[in-house]
């Protein structure tokens, strides 16, 4: 038998068993192989080999395969990465560009409930906690000596984000409002916390994440790598970062997060499926970021050991209060993370219905709440007794519905029914203690100078 040029027309035909066979073919019949397995093999290597020869298969145009790719998920999307260099010159290209235009960062200016500004009010703090930024443009290196990645749309190194015009407002309010010796501390305290000044940002806390679709997750790990990344001009109101590294690191998190759910699917949790492995992913990132020859790393190691216990694993040990900064860090963090995830994965419908519903819950907080402290009035009136204002229906209401679980929501949405039921009745009595209050209140010789002849 001639070797094979590659050609279907010379590939050797083997019709029936009356033809004898190589001895290094024959030595396969022991196997189970007979001639007509053969024929079909070195046929199918030939065809193979023939690159002129037609398809069987169709094969879709690269824009459409492309355009497919634009659809794979986000944490899919470093695994399409791999597959040829065509994929991976579009997605490091024209996919990444069109993430970084949908992406949001937000600075954590303060955890919830712990920002105090001397002279600003409550409800103040609650608006500066947080500042989420807005894409507005890719942009050229500053530095005349670092040049572009490519001549195209997204060959720009830095990314610009704009400030969120309702953030900028209420912090020039808190300006106007502090006392002229407190608005130099507050910018500092606002510069050392997002331009990451000081060195009060220990290892791992959190200071700036990202929001992409249904993603949401620290920007940088550990947040001392982000110093050089992120640029913070707040009189202009923008923020530049280094995108490419730091979108890229992003989708990696999102991705290694994806393989952790996969993998612990079957698995006891320690505090939820999601927060267990959104706590395991932070947990392995900031592991990963240690040096391990820096001696001074090894405190780190180890606080990270004592860590509360995941996945159904108790905790060996637990160290002492001013051992615990990165127990308080991971939970800070996760208290943010995980309504902001639950958020970004809700369509804007689901979104407003449970805006909404936080609305009418806070109205019937109020109203029930004044019909509390008119029949006290009015008790106190009537019988001439001092009965002290009894405590709010829900005396720690969260402002943040995304918050709630599954069952405090129902628990929720079952008294708002209730409450819009009897509105009207409820009402009513609020108007009956009222008129009350005023017949009471008035005193019994009221009327003895009045100078009517009734």
């Amino acid at each position: 038998m001639a070797p094979s040029s590659g050609n279907r027309a010379d590939t050797v035909s083997i019709s029936s068993d009356d033809t004898p066979l190589p001895s290094y073919i024959a030595r396969r019949f022991d196997l189970g192989f007979d001639a007509d397995d053969v024929s079909a093999l070195i046929t199918s290597i030939d065809a193979s080999q023939d690159h002129a020869s037609t398809p069987g298969l169709p094969k879709l145009p690269a824009e459409v395969l492309f355009h497919i790719v634009d659809f794979v998920p986000l944490d899919y999307i470093l695994e399409w990465r791999l597959v040829c260099r065509g994929f991976r010159d579009c997605i490091d290209g024209p996919i990444m560009y069109n993430c970084i235009k949908r992406a949001e960062i937000i600075g954590l200016v303060a955890a919830p409930g712990t920002l105090q500004w001397a002279g600003i009010p409550a409800e103040l703090h609650e608006h500066l906690t947080y500042m989420r930024c807005s894409f507005e443009r890719l942009e050229d290196s500053m530095e005349a000596m670092r040049p572009r990645l490519t001549n195209t749309r997204w060959g720009a190194l830095h990314a610009v984000f704009c400030i969120d015009d309702g953030w900028r407002h209420q912090f020039l309010l808190a300006e106007m409002l502090s006392a002229e010796r407190h608005k130099a501390h507050n910018f500092h305290f606002l510069m050392e916390r997002l331009h990451l000044e000081g060195s009060a940002d220990g290892f791992g806390k959190m200071r700036w994440c990202m929001r992409l679709d249904s993603a949401v997750l620290d920007l940088e790990f550990p947040i001392q790598a982000l110093r050089d990344k992120l640029i913070l001009d707040l009189p202009s109101k923008r923020v530049t970062i280094e995108w490419k590294e730091l979108l890229f690191r992003f989708i990696q998190g999102e991705t290694q997060l994806r393989t952790i759910r996969e993998q612990k699917r079957d698995s006891k949790f320690s505090f939820s499926r999601e927060e267990d492995c959104l706590r395991e992913t932070r947990r392995r990132r900031l592991r990963a970021s240690l040096d391990e020859s820096n001696s001074d790393h090894s405190l780190t190691r180890w606080a990270l050991s004592t860590l509360p216990g995941l996945f159904g694993k108790r905790q060996n040990h637990e160290p002492a209060e001013e051992f615990d900064i990165l127990r308080r860090s991971e939970d800070s963090a996760i208290a943010f993370l995980m309504p902001a995830r639950k958020e970004a994965g809700m369509s804007k419908t689901e979104r407003d219905r449970l805006w909404q519903l936080a609305k009418d819950y806070s109205d019937m907080n109020d109203a029930l709440n004044h019909i509390g402290k008119l029949h006290t009035e009015w008790q106190n009136t009537l019988l001439a007794t001092t009965t002290p204002v009894p405590n709010s229906v829900d005396p720690t209401p969260q402002n943040n519905p995304f918050k709630w679980s599954d069952e405090e929501r129902q628990r929720k949405e079952a008294q708002v029914l209730k409450w819009k039921a009897q509105q009207q009745n409820i009402q009513q009595v609020a108007r009956l203690l009222e008129e009350s209050i005023e017949v009471v209140s008035v005193p019994e010789n009221a009327f003895d100078d009045s100078g009517s002849d009734i």
